[in-house]
């Protein structure tokens, strides 16, 4: 099935696998599109902050604490861009009073509007059958309740079961119930252990100092997100009347208002990228934080298992909906073993293609392998909190009918598409 090959950059031995891409492990050659001199100055910058970073947590070990200089001035730039939200209602009230006319009401629209679009977004919850209470899995939530106790977080509320291949903590709603988002395929391709490490790692991020997923922040770049994004729709809109409408009134209204857009689009990426920029380092620290309690509750290497299967187990949905067409409710069972048939070289091309996208200087986590050098670093052999034989058939039974949904669902979808 597969054979060797020079490489045709550097000579060296290569692997040829028609299932995967060739590539070079000495070279990266076909690793990615970007050549390694063509690198620019933000991702030599990102590869330093994140070396620094690494070495760091490295030195600091289990005394790694989340939080700092940065988390604080985070925290008042999301001050900042809330008082701009409130700064717009109070200025359309005060227009309205004091300019009675049309152009007093266009400006007071246009401040609710900007208003609107930068309100704090907390989140709502989906109601149906992937939404788990206590009442309907009481072994889980007590797995979760052991979990919690050891890094230090509070009960969460419910578990929201998605076809994702990802896991996550939120505060959701105006109460702030909290969530833990159990994605069906990274759960089922995790042995025991593993599940435990996962779990210990998402509920961290209850306490764990990531202010971008903190209520304050992440509702403020999040508003800065959608503002921009529409800022840029009107923006190019306006340009695009302009050049129709030639050199009439209304291709001047529209070139007047593509510009303030603009200036408008220039101010928010600016107070984006500053936000971002300063969340960047507590947001990572918050990460190896939430990895060092993962290892301490499941033993460093379910930890360091898990985070390398974040990387080199993914599955997309796409790929997911197929995999449910072909193989009904028995897909779960068949991701580990779909896993266990790729090859070394590529899980290792995998490994360094996530590594390159982490490197970004924006990315609120920092590169996989990094993570799994540091809890293996911390050397935590035996597990806190151990999931055995029958508790894990258990929490099992309770996933398995949501489980079974989201497989009948996406291979129903997946078939619709085929013979449509």
């Amino acid at each position: 099935m597969s054979s060797h090959t020079p490489c045709p950059q550097c000579s060296a031995d290569i692997v040829r696998d028609g299932r995967y891409a060739v590539w070079c492990p000495s070279c990266e050659w076909n690793l990615a599109e970007e050549l390694p001199g063509s690198r620019s100055l933000g991702a030599v910058l990102a590869d330093r902050l994140t070396a620094g970073q690494h070495a760091h947590v490295l030195r600091r070990g289990a005394a790694l604490e989340g939080g700092g200089l940065s988390r604080a001035v985070a925290m008042l730039l999301a001050v900042l861009i809330h008082l701009i939200t409130a700064g717009c209602l109070v200025a359309a009230a005060v227009i309205v009073v004091a300019v009675p006319n049309i152009v007093g009401v266009l400006l007071a629209v246009l401040l609710l509007g900007t208003a609107w679009l930068m309100r704090p977004r907390l989140g709502r919850l989906p109601a149906g059958p992937h939404l788990l209470g206590r009442d309907r899995a009481p072994r889980l939530f007590g797995l979760l309740d052991r979990v919690g106790a050891e890094v230090g977080a509070p009960p969460v509320d419910v578990v929201f079961v998605s076809a994702e291949y990802n896991a996550a903590y939120a505060r959701i709603g105006l109460r702030g119930r909290r969530a833990l988002i159990l994605g069906a395929p990274l759960w089922a391709i995790l042995g025991p252990q593993e599940k435990v490490a996962l779990l210990g790692h998402e509920l961290s991020h209850s306490s764990n100092g990531d202010v971008r997923e903190g209520r304050l922040t992440g509702t403020a770049i999040r508003a800065l997100e959608e503002v921009h994004e529409v800022v840029r729709a009107v923006a190019r809109g306006g340009r695009d009347s302009a050049e129709v409408t030639a050199q009439s009134f209304v291709a001047m209204l529209s070139l007047a208002l593509a510009a303030l857009m603009w200036l408008a689009g220039l101010v928010l990426r600016m107070l984006g990228f500053l936000l971002l920029a300063v969340s960047m380092r507590a947001s990572r620290q918050g990460e190896y934080v939430a990895d060092e309690r993962a290892a301490r509750v499941a033993s460093s290497e379910a930890a360091a298992v898990m985070l390398d299967r974040l990387a080199t187990a993914r599955v997309e949905l796409g790929e997911l909906s197929w995999l449910a067409a072909s193989f009904g409710t028995s897909v779960w069972s068949r991701l580990p073993e779909k896993h266990g048939q790729v090859p070394e070289h590529e899980l290792e091309r995998r490994r360094r293609l996530e590594a390159r996208t982490r490197g970004h200087v924006f990315h609120s986590h920092p590169p996989t392998h990094l993570r799994v050098e540091f809890v293996r670093s911390l050397g935590y052999a035996a597990p806190v909190v151990e999931l055995g034989e029958e508790e894990e058939s258990a929490v099992e039974a309770e996933l398995a009918p949501r489980f079974a949904a989201i497989a009948t669902a996406l291979g129903e979808e997946r078939r619709e598409v085929s013979y449509a």
